[in-house]
């Protein structure tokens, strides 16, 4: 199907942009216009001559969105020495179909301004310099991130493990959680004053992030309270990264006008299982291990299971 795909679209007569071929100092972008609060907003730069859409992380655009299929639809782009010459869209089976501009189609030739529908998201193709890509990323990440710590925020983290909870019910693929609170923060607040609270805040978020990987999600959930996200990851991988986040916050020291603040940090550890009927069961778990932990004297990583609230 896809040798087929590129014979069609190079048969037929390029349809240029409005003012000729595209520019080289411009890009071809998909921006999320309608779909799940997870991937609202989110732009994707078309800069391969292939480039797949899905659910699969294994797509180049990835989309949270149960109605799309696994490998969902594929876009071409043929360039020339001139620019853009022809952008086409080939639909690659999926079980909901591919529309544009509200049609159902198999195989399309796409412009600016086309709206591609896949499940339940809609996708604009547009034409962008590097300045508007940056404005349309800068307005992403201030709806999806926390402004003090520049860790995700808790809508966003929250629907986040919603995608993951639901991908792990359908493919029983691992993940893990770590809920983390900071012991005694008020006491930074109180003796050194809000503004040294936050720049502990935002130096403590730096350790998390530094220690996590690429596909990892870290979250502010509350005023010192953090959430992460591990996919791909069974709860001897998450004990492992918690024992290393605590350790750095033990030994982090932030001088604040010739004060040296520290504190230390309690994590509960849990790993999504099967029995879990939703996210407030998967929290309820993550945050019961957690109050093990602070029970526990302070800095302390602890982990719980399903079993082990059944045996209480």
């Amino acid at each position: 199907m896809g040798d087929l795909y590129e014979e069609t679209i190079c048969d037929r007569k390029p349809l240029p942009p409005a003012n000729g071929a595209l520019q080289a100092e411009q890009a071809i972008v998909l921006t999320v216009i309608a779909g799940s609060e997870t991937d609202f907003g989110k732009h994707f730069v078309l800069e391969r001559k292939r480039t797949t859409i899905g659910r699969e992380k294994a797509n180049d655009v990835a989309l949270s969105d149960g109605k799309v299929s696994k490998a969902h639809c594929e876009i071409a782009v043929i360039r020339s020495s001139r620019g853009v010459e022809q952008i086409g869209i080939l639909d690659l089976d999926s079980t909901n179909g591919t529309y544009v501009n509200g049609e159902a189609v198999v195989q399309a030739t796409l412009k600016a301004g086309d709206k591609i529908q896949v499940g339940a998201t809609i996708l604009q193709l547009s034409y962008s310099d590097e300045i508007e890509r940056e404005y349309h990323a800068k307005l992403f990440d201030f709806a999806a991130r926390d402004a003090l710590t520049g860790l995700y925020n808790k809508r966003f983290i929250v629907n986040e493990l919603e995608n993951y909870c639901r991908i792990a019910r359908r493919s029983e693929r691992a993940f893990s959680v770590i809920m983390i609170d900071l012991d005694d923060f008020k006491r930074i607040n109180d003796r050194y004053g809000h503004l040294a609270g936050d720049e502990y805040l935002a130096a403590v978020a730096g350790l998390f992030s530094r220690s996590l990987r690429e596909q990892d999600i870290a979250g502010r959930i509350g005023g010192e309270e953090f959430l992460v996200i591990l996919p791909e990851t069974v709860i001897e991988g998450a004990l492992h990264l918690a024992v290393r986040m605590r350790m750095s916050v033990e030994a982090f020291v932030l001088t604040y006008q010739g004060s040296d603040i520290r504190t230390t940090m309690s994590a509960g550890v849990c790993q999504y299982e099967k029995g879990i009927k939703d996210v407030k069961e998967l929290l309820d778990l993550a945050d019961q291990a957690l109050y093990e932990a602070k029970k526990a004297e302070k800095n302390r990583v602890m982990r719980v299971a399903l079993a082990d609230l059944a045996e209480k």
